[in-house]
């Protein structure tokens, strides 16, 4: 029996090989086998007879684009079967097509690229964070076909289809939409660094903080302007921060220590990041200083702000300085002053207001001798991290004085012209000269040497009167000489810090020399100088006293010729 029932296996075995020889009735797939995806499948066997379109990547990641901006990539199309391969290219759906034909193209042997190029249409910019009107390129062949259609914000995935009597082939085309800024911008915190007073042969060192606002990496290089052809500075004027560090993030603001004497405050002022800030309406600041013209540094907060300036309660260009000034604004206020001392006031007329600083004109400003400034590091690459740059001072070469210079970081993503600025000072505690007054009729000579002086003052009669004043020795920083002149027909000397005499006539008039140096803004324990002018005699008179008795003999105020001890 069982010999019988091994018979019979052994015979439906023979039967099956007969009917089905490749043994493939054994192998039939199972339900979910996907015919199709096998027929679009790329790997071909060798030797397949008829055209076959390959595709080379299957998608592709064009990244972050944003309003403006376009970016390409490229499919390779190949044949790999044998005979001529004829192909078209559809959109993806929903597409607007705008030319008559589709592309296509013809594939015998080797390959063909077809470019994709995606633009964000920055014109059509959707105001209410809607759509946006995307473009889409196909290339080939010198050949286009152009698409669009309308996107949000956000990522995307689109499909392409490839038609051809070699195969159906789907391919995508993957991007990201961007409203913010994805090409690289350069930001420089601060854009005026001012060092303040450095000691004669004192090297110091700040920085400047280096951001990118873009996607993109940001490529930077600096350079350090040289001075102009005639030996002056790059920079017009000298500028002054209002900064004050030692008092950030106490919530009110103080004037640093050099400028306590200058910067005079009313009302209530508190500090953003270490400068005053102002949101009570009518708040008054008011600073002294020395020179031809001011211009005011300010920032609002949300373009909220609103300021009124002016200088001796007279000049002004523009007395209104618009809302929104940012912080990297001049905002000039007066400018072809009579070189002299003056006095900036500025008002609040409602809003949060920053005051950063000032810059003054009419002040020289140096030439730096060479080596006196270096940078590090000269170049960079920034992404989303801050990079930081060293600014090093050596004052060992400079004479005391002003000096100022512009650094450029140039870039992929922008240009910013930042800028330093310093007083050396001879580090030497400054020597008080005494100056006595003399005088002869309606002249009123002024000296430091009386025994210098002694023919001169015994020949034409002068009377010694005592101490008028005292005056500071040469290289005092913030000082500057104090000229002598005499017109021997008015019989006048006449006393300015201007070498140039103020702008006023000096006919007949002959240069006598300094007879000290002046302070030009109000340094600690100093005091005005004030000048009268008498215009039925043409004579002159100085005296730290407003009472003074001569002032009421025919002399009108001339204003302040400096600051004294």
């Amino acid at each position: 029996m069982l010999q019988l029932l091994y018979m019979l296996l052994v015979l439906s075995q023979f039967i099956v090989l007969l009917i089905c020889p490749n043994g493939v009735l054994a192998k039939e797939t199972s339900p979910n086998r996907d015919i199709k995806k096998e027929l679009n499948s790329e790997q071909v066997k060798p030797g397949t007879e008829g055209p076959i379109l390959t595709v080379s990547p299957k998608e592709i990641n064009l990244g972050i684009i944003g309003p403006g901006e376009g970016v390409r990539g490229n499919f390779v199309l190949k044949n790999a079967g044998s005979g001529i391969l004829n192909w078209t290219v559809n959109g993806s759906e929903e597409w607007t097509f705008f030319d008559v034909k589709k592309l296509s193209g013809v594939l015998e042997k080797g390959t063909q690229n077809m470019g994709v190029h995606v633009s964000f249409l920055k014109d059509t910019l959707a105001d209410n964070g809607g759509s946006n009107l995307i473009q889409l390129s196909l290339e080939a062949d010198n050949r286009i076909n152009i698409y669009r259609k309308r996107l949000s914000v956000g990522s995307h995935r689109e499909m392409l289809k490839l038609s051809s009597n070699g195969g159906t082939r789907t391919i995508y085309v993957r991007f990201e939409l961007t409203t913010g800024n994805y090409e690289p911008q350069i930001d420089v915190n601060p854009v005026r660094i001012d060092f303040g007073s450095v000691g004669q042969g004192e090297s110091v060192r700040k920085k400047f903080q280096v951001t990118n606002s873009g996607r993109q990496i940001l490529k930077w290089r600096i350079v350090v302007q040289p001075s102009a052809a005639n030996g002056t500075a790059n920079v017009s004027g000298k500028y002054i921060s209002f900064f004050n560090e030692d008092i950030k993030g106490s919530g009110v603001y103080a004037a640093p220590n050099h400028l306590k004497v200058t910067l005079d405050m009313t009302g209530k002022w508190p500090e953003s990041n270490g400068f005053p800030l102002s949101y009570v309406p009518s708040n008054v600041m008011k600073y002294h200083f020395w020179g031809t013209g001011i211009a005011v540094f300010c920032s609002t907060e949300k373009d909220e702000g609103d300021i009124s300036a002016f200088v001796d309660e007279v000049y002004s260009i523009d007395p209104d300085c618009s809302n929104g000034q940012k912080v990297r604004a001049e905002c000039l206020i007066a400018e072809g002053l009579p070189y002299g001392s003056h006095i900036l006031t500025i008002i609040n007329k409602g809003g949060s207001v920053v005051i950063e600083g000032v810059r003054i004109y009419g002040r020289e400003i140096k030439k730096g001798a060479t080596g006196w400034i270096s940078v590090y590091p000269l170049s960079g690459t920034t992404t989303k991290e801050i990079d930081y740059v060293s600014v090093n001072i050596n004052t060992k070469n400079l004479d005391p004085g002003y000096y100022g210079e512009n650094i450029t970081f140039n870039s992929n993503g922008g240009k910013v012209v930042a800028e330093v600025s310093l007083e050396v000072s001879s580090g030497i505690a400054p020597r008080i000269i005494d100056v006595y007054r003399f005088v002869s009729g309606y002249d009123y000579l002024y000296t430091a040497n009386p025994q210098a002086e002694s023919s001169l003052l015994n020949t034409k009669g002068f009377r010694k009167q005592g101490i008028a004043y005292r005056l500071f020795s040469s290289g005092t920083p913030g000082t500057t000489p104090f000229h002598r002149w005499y017109n021997a027909t008015k019989k006048d000397h006449f006393y300015s810090s201007d070498i140039h005499g103020e702008r006023k006539s000096l006919k007949g008039y002959v240069y006598e020399g300094a007879i000290g140096n002046i302070a030009t803004s109000r340094l600690t324990n100093t005091r005005e100088l004030y000048r009268w002018y008498n215009p039925s005699t043409g004579c002159h008179f100085y005296s730290t006293d407003l009472n003074e008795s001569i002032i009421k003999k025919g002399y009108r105020f001339d204003g302040i010729a400096g600051y004294v001890k």
